[in-house]
């Protein structure tokens, strides 16, 4: 066999050597048309409206929360204020029932107290005390008062046993 020539150059496929490539020619980009600047456009809104999303999700529950805990010091406030007047109103009313002029007058109101050497009155008819004389306003009875009595006695023993 007869020694060969050396290549000047290594075939293509020859391990160690890599191809040579050529570099395209850039090509001036095409203005981008509305339809993909929309595309992009709504890629990145869904991007930020995922973020907020996350974002209000994370704080959601602590916001929940303050907003209930700021409700129960708002009733638990207008409850001490409530109290606050009850507590003003009996400290009032002891010192009325310390005052013996109050007693007696809540003893003649509420009880018909009456000193001693005094008569009561108890009026049941306060129109007749205005003056107003005329008994056209009064009904009138069929019979006698304990008659109706009786007959509205013996209508609820009536109704009692139906029922």
């Amino acid at each position: 066999m007869v020694p060969s020539k050396p290549r000047n150059s290594a075939p293509k496929s020859a391990p160690g050597r890599a191809a040579s490539r050529r570099r395209p020619k850039p090509v001036a980009e095409a203005p981008a048309s509305p339809e993909a600047r929309r595309r992009r456009l709504s890629w990145q809104t869904g991007i930020f409206l995922v973020t907020i999303a996350i974002v209000l999700f994370a704080f959601l529950q602590p916001i929940n929360s303050a907003v209930k805990q700021a409700q129960q010091i708002a009733a638990l406030n207008s409850e001490i204020d409530s109290t606050k007047s009850e507590v003003q109103a009996l400290k009032s009313k002891n010192e009325n029932l310390r005052n013996p002029e109050y007693i007696k007058r809540k003893a003649r109101a509420d009880q018909y107290y009456v000193e001693k050497g005094k008569n009561a009155v108890i009026v049941t008819n306060q129109d007749a005390i205005k003056g107003d004389d005329s008994d056209s306003d009064r009904p009138q009875r069929k019979q006698a008062w304990y008659l109706e009595l009786l007959e509205s006695i013996q209508e609820v023993g009536n109704t009692v046993e139906k029922g």
